[in-house]
């Protein structure tokens, strides 16, 4: 099941089943509905909706009829295309051209006056089931469509017949406008006669009762022949019909279940993935699908009209199956995208007027923002005072509604500054690192908690770093302390050895030599020190000028070979093809190179391998050293160049811990970048300088 979800031919082939497959499903389920009553009934054709639409058809046909008789009896004559219409109906009507069968009698006596039977036989002897109904030429609905009026041409104006209460009728022209307002007539001035809604004095009278229904048995080859035919033709398939449509019906769920489970997934990722057709905002989406449905629609009434015959109902189906397929895929693909949206979480956020919405709120919310606090209050207090005295004139209900909104806004500002109080006062009692939480804050007293919550951390930021700084005081003084005390030691004590052997003793060239020894220690510990407090000062010189990285560093290798080969290393140097320009202070950068290559000697591991890179990328010239320290670094690697500190904490060395501390014041003083990486036991540092400009070639001397 995973791997169908995942795959996009199964995806695929299971939307075109589903639009195949839903659209017979939908057409056999009309079908099936449409003959609900023949299928669960067993009713005959003469119940069916087949028989009852025809039925309906002639009816509009009987009333159109029952018109015109009444029109000529009280005008005595007809225009001449109602004349003609009157003898279209009575033969399209007649006993020989249609299995529909009626009277027409007069309401009030029950005297026959029209009727397609023969003789004075009953209509119910005849037909199936007597059907009635009633011509109304008057009533108190107010629609002017059932008054009964005669257009005259002459006069260029309409005649209105009004049944009175005593049942005869009235005809009004008109002149006679003032007598028929007295039941609720008026004349437009134009050509017809409106009903006056504000008086309501009309009758309601049934001039003509109707009574039809269709023969039994069916004599006459019409609608109602053919409808027969078609029900026995079709009726034993029903029950299979029905079958048929509940299993495409029950086939097209469960495709559907198995394309909403698999979209928006894909094989290899572990969440819904949106295309671009998911990316498009969805009420975008959801008005083209409304406009092309409609188009459709539209196209499916349209072929229902221009194909509705025996020889082009093939067409028709065809024309009606792909308009089905259409909708059905424009409604399919409306669901899958908004399945994957709401999966993936973006249904809500993807929308023109959410944006819109939110383009405009943020917009309002900038503009009141840009207001003094003052003026917003008074604002929304002019607000509150115009909304109050408007609702005065609505229920009482909805003036308190207001009210206990406005409580709501104030309950909640008031809490909002408690909370931003409490959190000032856990900041100030000693608890700097504390956050006020400002989420669903009003605007001001959100922006105030956060300078607070910023003060808070500013505050311990500057008590870690005057803690650090003390630290690194007492830990300077100590340091220093040490490595001027030890050579001095050792100086003091082997001077007091030579005054008492003296200088004819046979260890006096030895303590002589420790004598000098530890005083050029003292002395380039001195050194160190005054040239460290220089360079982290900025107080050295600095006279920049065009150097080659490439070269510099092959002398500074060639001077350190050979003690490299004392303590077991071995430098592998690597080159760019063309010399690095970069500009610089020759001296300055060489103690940097000289105090990195110094580092590496006394801090590697004895037999491994020192990789010295320059590079250029990007404008920059680029020099790495990495080695392998001989001690664990246990330190981060900015508490390295700090002064005074050592890879190794047992001070064994002869060196100062001042090197890094000054190659990096050094490069950064001739405008360059110092970086230390320490992974593990490896120690990488990093001197970069930007690139020289290309030197002008000289120019050929003037003849």
């Amino acid at each position: 099941m995973e791997k169908l979800k995942t795959s996009l031919a199964a995806k695929a082939a299971a939307v075109l089943l589903t639009l195949i497959i839903g659209a017979g499903g939908f057409w056999t389920t009309v079908f099936t509905i449409s003959q609900w009553d023949t299928l669960w009934l067993g009713s005959s054709y003469y119940d069916s909706n087949d028989c009852y639409d025809d039925l309906m058809n002639r009816e509009v046909q009987l009333h159109e009829l029952a018109r015109l008789l009444q029109a000529r009896e009280w005008e005595g004559t007809l225009p001449y295309l109602d004349q003609r219409r009157l003898e279209n109906l009575e033969e399209a009507l007649s006993a020989e051209r249609t299995n529909f069968r009626f009277n027409i009698r007069r309401n009030d006596t029950g005297v026959l006056i029209y009727s397609n039977l023969e003789g004075s036989a009953a209509l119910e002897d005849h037909v199936h089931a007597v059907e009635q109904t009633e011509l109304i030429v008057a009533q108190n609905s107010g629609v002017a469509g059932n008054d009964y009026m005669i257009w005259d041409s002459g006069r260029g104006y309409y005649l209105l017949n009004v049944v009175l209460p005593d049942g005869t009728v009235q005809l009004f022209l008109p002149e006679d406008v003032e007598q028929a307002a007295y039941y609720g007539y008026t004349f437009d001035g134009d050509d017809a006669w409106d009903y006056d809604e504000a008086r309501d004095s009309r009758v309601t009278q049934s001039v003509l009762a109707l009574e039809y229904g269709v023969a039994d048995p069916l004599i006459v080859r019409d609608e109602f022949w053919s409808g027969q035919q078609d029900f026995q033709s079709y009726v034993r398939y029903l029950p299979l019909v029905a079958v048929l449509a509940l299993v495409l019906d029950t086939c097209t769920g469960v495709l559907l279940v198995f394309l909403f489970r698999a979209a928006g997934w894909q094989a290899g990722r572990p969440r819904p993935v949106l295309n671009w057709f998911d990316r498009i905002p969805f009420d975008a989406l959801a008005f083209c699908a409304f406009w092309i449905i409609a188009v459709l629609i539209n196209a499916g009434d349209s072929i229902t009209y221009g194909l509705n015959t025996l020889e082009l109902v093939t067409e028709l189906w065809v024309g009606l199956g792909f308009i089905t397929i259409g909708v059905m895929g424009t409604l399919l693909a409306l669901c899958l995208t908004a399945a994957v949206r709401i999966r993936a979480g973006t249904f809500w956020h993807n929308n023109v007027l959410r944006m819109l919405g939110s383009l405009i709120g943020r917009g309002c919310r900038a503009l009141a923002r840009a207001w003094p606090l003052t003026g917003r209050t008074v604002l929304l207090f002019l607000l509150y005072v115009v909304c109050s005295v408007f609702f005065l004139s609505l229920p009482f209900p909805v003036w308190v509604a207001l009210q206990a909104v406005a409580l709501f806004a104030l309950c909640r500002w008031t809490l909002q500054w408690r909370r931003v109080r409490d959190g000032t006062e856990r900041i100030l009692g000693g608890e700097p690192e504390f956050k006020i939480d400002t989420s669903h804050m009003y605007y001001d007293l959100a922006a105030h908690a956060g300078q607070l919550n910023d003060l808070g951390e500013a505050v311990g930021t500057a008590v870690d770093e005057r803690l650090r700084s003390e630290r690194f005081k007492a830990e300077l003084i100590t340091n220093v302390s040490h490595d001027l005390k030890t050579p001095l030691t050792s100086i003091i004590n082997y001077v007091d050895l030579l005054r008492k052997q003296g200088l004819d003793s046979p260890h006096a060239p030895e303590y002589l030599e420790v004598l000098e020894r530890k005083s050029h220690r003292l002395k380039k510990l001195t050194e160190d020190l005054v040239e460290a407090s220089k360079a982290s000062t900025g107080s050295l010189p600095v006279h920049l000028e065009r150097l080659g990285m490439v070269q510099l560093l092959q002398q500074a290798l060639g001077e350190w070979e050979e003690r490299f080969v004392q303590s077991g290393l071995t430098a592998v140097p690597t080159y760019p093809a063309e010399e690095a320009w970069i500009m610089a202070d020759g001296r300055h950068l060489w103690r940097v190179i000289d105090n990195l290559l110094s580092n590496c000697n006394k801090y590697a591991l004895e037999g491994t391998r020192i990789y010295i890179g320059v590079t250029v990328w990007e404008g920059q010239v680029r020099l790495s050293i990495k080695n392998v320290s001989r001690q664990a670094l246990n330190i981060p690697a900015e508490q390295l160049m700090e002064r005074f500190v050592r890879g190794e904490e047992s001070r064994t060395t002869e060196g100062s811990g001042l090197g890094l501390s000054i190659a990096r014041s050094l490069t950064e003083l001739q405008g360059g970048q110092f970086r230390l990486d320490i992974d593990g036991d490896l120690f990488k540092a990093a001197v970069a300088f930007p690139e020289a400009p290309a030197q002008p070639e000289s120019l050929p001397p003037a003849n």
